[in-house]
């Protein structure tokens, strides 16, 4: 098979296509033929070695974190899947393996995906939806009663994370240009902030849950917004203690020293927290086949949209790749593995 693999950590120079063994399903494994891959912000962080202390890369390494295919393989362990299902996964965080034609993956990782799809939207959803799902419903418990600032509305988590947010009932306010407006609330935004006029420090108002979505964001300042026993969830700042230390297999002193570090580094904002009477975490999201299903039942109910922002076809992932890290993409950017025969244009605005 062909699959793109990172040679070392550094910039584009360090992936490479090249030719591999083709996987073999293990006795709780799926083989999986990739129709797409969705790219994220994480693949760049993934490459120049941002967790390279948690997660030592063993080069050449394939990259990719979410994707969508068909079954090809089971192994002889595994029930409830069968070759021919249409799937959608988020790989295991610490192999990766998704920029790929084909995976080596495990089934409890894998779900079918939602049947009103194609395989290019299919493949936008495991990380981003998972995350924000995850924020919903276990970080930040969002009730009806709640009033939720999500800051980036227009980023992929932000977008998936202001439908559910608005399907839970809550009232929900975001942060974006003023030019995303229109778009914002009629995903179900009730008030959307032009961030170039509010920043972290001058956002009106408090809300009983925030969700933060911006890197460098003012975290005491969304403290400061965030109402004495509600939270303040962040993916985007450093990882407070815990938040990692089960993601990635580590010998103890790794984890010793890891941790150690993390309470130190933010002890500051957690000590802020604490004086507001706020529950602060950095959220480290769980691959969980479970989470894929709800996300497939709410897609297919019409009631949680997808944004894609461009496709890519295989040969071209470097520039899908150059697409993320613009940080200009609104919604998902897909590398196609293999394209509908229909659809012979190299790249897709959408």
């Amino acid at each position: 098979m062909r699959a793109y693999e990172f040679t070392a950590y550094g910039g584009p120079e360090v992936m490479r296509l090249s030719e591999r063994a083709d996987p073999i399903a293990g006795p709780t494994e799926v083989v999986v033929d990739i129709h797409a891959a969705g790219l994220n912000p994480i693949d760049i962080l993934q490459r120049t070695g941002t967790f390279r202390f948690v997660n030592p890369g063993r080069f050449p390494l394939v990259p990719g974190n979410e994707f969508s295919g068909t079954i090809s393989a089971i192994g002889s362990s595994v029930t409830g899947l069968a070759v021919g299902d249409a799937v959608f996964a988020r790989t295991d965080k610490a192999l990766l393996g998704g920029l790929a034609e084909k995976v080596a993956i495990q089934s409890e990782l894998v779900a079918r995906m939602p049947r009103t799809v194609d395989f290019a939207t299919a493949a936008a959803v495991p990380l981003a939806g998972t995350t924000a799902l995850q924020a919903i419903t276990r970080g930040l418990a969002v009730v009806p009663e709640d009033r939720v600032l999500i800051t980036a509305g227009t980023s992929m988590v932000g977008t998936l994370e202001i439908q559910l947010a608005a399907h839970a009932g809550a009232q929900v306010t975001t942060t974006a240009s003023a030019h995303h407006t229109v778009e914002l609330r009629r995903l179900g935004a009730d008030e959307v902030l032009d961030y170039h006029q509010h920043p972290d420090h001058e956002i009106p108002g408090t809300y009983t849950k925030i969700f933060d979505l911006v890197p460098g964001a003012d975290l005491r300042a969304l403290l400061d917004r965030t109402q004495p026993g509600g939270r303040l969830l962040s993916v985007a700042a450093t990882p407070t203690p815990g938040s990692m230390r089960h993601d990635y297999a580590m010998p103890a002193w790794r984890a010793l020293t890891l941790e150690t570090v993390l309470f130190l580094v933010t002890a500051r904002v957690r000590r802020h927290a604490k004086r507001r009477d706020v529950h602060y975490q950095r959220l480290s999201m769980r691959p969980d086949a479970e989470d894929l299903r709800t996300l497939a039942d709410l897609i297919d109910s019409g009631r949680l949209h997808v944004p894609i922002d461009s496709r890519f076809t295989f040969d071209d992932a470097a520039a899908a790749f150059a697409r993320v890290e613009s940080r200009h993409a609104k919604g998902k950017v897909i590398v196609d593995v293999h394209r509908p025969e229909a659809d012979t244009s190299d790249q897709q605005q959408v």
